[in-house]
């Protein structure tokens, strides 16, 4: 089968305004630039969230200077010394717990400020109004932003809300018999050409500890050409933000995510030296193993019925299984490539070059 025009479907992009896709409102958490790592630790954990926009406030005032996400305040760590030292002395048993705290609590009392810049990500924050049609927010998300600020200038932070890649496809999910969508949706991975293995596959073991999971996820990167630059030479760096699990025999049992940071604090950073599947099951606050995280297609599988398991598991991605071996990696991002004529080319490159 043809894929149909996505000329369709960006009519039907532009005729959704973003406030209708905006889940029930929730109070925005913010953190101001100069409160520190730490602190942002134990907001990130109360609330429950994965990120917090960054402010800077005046008497009359507040401006956005980013966002800092748990996955920011870990590569901070992990790219640490005094933080690998003190976790390798803590695995020789040479630290208590406590000790280790210690040993850590400097590097968690530098302002949060100072952790912007260091993913591509954290910079960008981009504020949309609620009128904008839903292919504006797609049209960032094709630069590698996972959410943007749906609000208007005039508002207080506080009222702004959180759009994310997640909550666009849930919007998709909801209108998958569409006239305009349904087309599309029949059409399975292989026909849309996401099924196609890339070059390179990059795995980690199930034997694996946390720590090293963590730092083969981070510091796998790919660059591309940037859009939000005026020089046309600039390139980007962005992160992976999964990486399969892999059993002896290259099996997926599970999924090491930026996601898995969730409920991270200064008091349980030790639990990095868990094997991988023993902390995402901890964050997770599971005691038998997650299959939650397993979420498989295969080639044949229609993107609308991969749609639905991503929305229904409350996962971002599906692992593409073909003969019951690993050939690939269906992103939020790579859904919604497909609905959109927005220019997500850099996906081609991402997809052949490395998982």
């Amino acid at each position: 089968r043809v894929p149909p025009s996505r000329g369709n479907m960006t009519s039907f992009l532009d005729t959704v305004r973003v406030g209708e896709a905006v889940a029930a409102p929730s109070e925005l958490h913010t953190i101001d630039g100069q409160q520190s790592i730490a602190a942002a630790l134990r907001k990130l954990e109360m609330y429950k969230v994965l990120s917090l926009p960054v402010v800077t406030t005046t008497r009359s005032s507040s401006k956005y200077l980013g966002t800092v996400s748990a996955a920011d305040i870990l590569l901070h760590l992990l790219f640490s010394e005094q933080f690998i030292s003190a976790l390798e002395e803590l695995e020789k048993e040479k630290l208590s717990i406590k000790d280790f705290g210690h040993d850590i609590d400097d590097i968690l009392q530098k302002p949060v400020k100072s952790l912007l810049g260091q993913r591509p990500e954290s910079k960008l924050l981009f504020l949309v109004g609620p009128g904008a049609p839903l292919s504006t927010v797609v049209g960032h998300f094709a630069q590698g932003v996972h959410r943007v600020l749906v609000g208007t200038r005039s508002e207080a932070p506080s009222k702004h809300r959180l759009f994310s890649q997640s909550d666009a496809v849930r919007y998709l999910r909801r209108h998958l018999t569409h006239e305009l969508v349904a087309p599309t949706a029949r059409l399975t991975l292989e026909e849309l050409g996401l099924a196609a293995a890339p070059q390179t596959m990059v795995t980690v073991s199930a034997n694996d500890t946390a720590l090293k999971a963590f730092q083969t996820l981070m510091s796998t990167r790919w660059t591309r050409k940037s859009s939000f630059n005026s020089t046309a030479d600039d390139k980007c760096v962005w992160d992976l933000s999964a990486l399969p699990v892999l059993d002896s025999k290259s099996r997926v049992v599970g999924t090491v995510s930026q996601s898995d940071l969730r409920g991270m604090a200064a008091e349980n950073l030790h639990e990095l030296l868990l094997p991988v599947l023993s902390f995402c099951e901890k964050r997770a606050g599971k005691k038998k193993p997650d299959t939650h995280h397993q979420v498989t297609v295969t080639p044949e599988t229609t993107i609308g019925e991969s749609i639905s398991k991503v929305v229904d598991r409350r996962v971002h991605r599906a692992w593409i299984v073909d003969d019951g071996r690993l050939a690939g990696v269906l992103s939020l991002t790579d859904i919604l490539s497909r609905f959109s004529t927005v220019d997500f080319s850099y996906l081609s490159y991402y997809q052949r070059s490395r998982l």
